[in-house]
């Protein structure tokens, strides 16, 4: 296994459209980082570029201590899953695990040997002697992820590989690729557009937007102290409520609290740290999502509209007026730029 960094690494394509700007992050031997932001932000192509697809403009990357700018992506000991699969049609699922190691002339039983493991890992055994033509898709995901540990790379690199899949067996393949990585304690780093994603998998996630590094950290450290609007907005399902300063819910709100900082642009408020309370705030419930085991208040203050996330079993319906308390010391606060300001 490897660590990895990256020391400033760009990457500009023809006529100076700049797809990564100055990234710069390390990753430790055997530790799961996901990629995340929105299409476009440059996650795919900072994956690309750490797995030799994509050639980068300017910095460094390297592996196990090891400049790898210029070597090619067979020479990087690195395995790839991609969001496709990318399969052989003609091959068995034995035959797609073998490909790769046939190819590079390692003996018959190490081969076989490497297979029957990996298959185990995946709960494969039973179809090594099928096309994946008759594989369901987690079924050919795991083909794909067995192909990529038969190789024992140092590093494994994920291109959305779930993305394609319903939302019950992305969320099965989830817990899969969490016991995989203790499992073998490899280094992943894993690419999605899916925050809840991020949030499950990563002992440490990195927030992409417009090409640039938004924010790293673990995700309970983003969840809490998000370092800009951008992540606040992001991260969490509900996301964080951030309202204008100069509207009615955040002079409400900041009207409660004792110390406010300069410059201040926005205020920031998680939907789980709101209540129903008679010494709230007023206003307006506009719709009501029962979810079971929660409820998500959608309210409006004035021209200001947040989430509110309560327990299961509130009576409450649209229209209906009611008083919002906020807990002490929940408010975030945001500079006119959108950066993170401390009270």
């Amino acid at each position: 296994m490897a660590n990895l960094k990256l020391d400033r690494v760009g990457k500009t394509y023809a006529g100076g459209v700049s797809a990564v700007e100055n990234a710069s992050f390390e990753i430790a031997d055997g530790e799961f980082i996901v990629l995340v932001g929105p299409s476009g932000c440059g996650k795919s192509t900072m994956l690309r570029m750490i797995a030799g697809l994509e050639e980068i403009t300017d910095g460094d990357v390297q592996i196990g201590d090891r400049s790898v700018n210029g070597v090619e992506p067979g020479d990087r000991n690195i395995a790839m899953v991609f969001q496709n699969y990318a399969l052989y049609p003609h091959m068995t699922v034995r035959g797609n695990m073998a490909y790769g190691l046939r190819n590079q002339g390692m003996p018959k039983p190490e081969v076989e040997a490497r297979i029957a493991e990996a298959a185990r890992f995946l709960q494969l055994e039973p179809y090594l002697d099928r096309k994946p033509s008759a594989l369901s898709g987690g079924q050919r995901q795991r083909v794909a992820m067995g192909r990529a540990i038969v190789r024992e790379p140092s590093v494994f690199l994920f291109d959305e590989p779930l993305s394609n899949l319903d939302a019950k067996l992305r969320t099965q393949l989830r817990a899969e690729l969490k016991d995989l990585h203790k499992r073998l304690g490899a280094t992943f780093i894993y690419v999605t557009h899916d925050q809840i994603e991020a949030m499950s998998l990563a002992d440490r996630i990195v927030i992409m937007s417009a090409g640039r590094i938004e924010q790293i950290g673990t995700p309970m450290e983003l969840y809490a102290n998000p370092a800009s609007t951008f992540v606040a907005e992001f991260i969490g399902a509900p996301p964080m409520n951030v309202l204008p300063v100069t509207g009615e819910a955040a002079r409400a709100f900041l009207a409660q609290e004792a110390r406010v900082p300069d410059d201040l642009g926005h205020v920031g408020i998680r939907p789980e740290l709101m209540s129903i309370g008679d010494n709230g705030i007023p206003a307006t419930i506009t719709l009501v999502e029962p979810l079971g085991a929660e409820t998500l208040v959608h309210l409006k203050m004035g021209a200001d509209k947040l989430i509110m996330r309560s327990g299961h079993g509130l009576a409450l319906d649209a229209g209906a007026e009611i008083k919002v308390a906020v807990e002490a010391g929940a408010l975030r606060f945001f500079d006119r730029d959108g950066r993170t300001r401390s009270a």
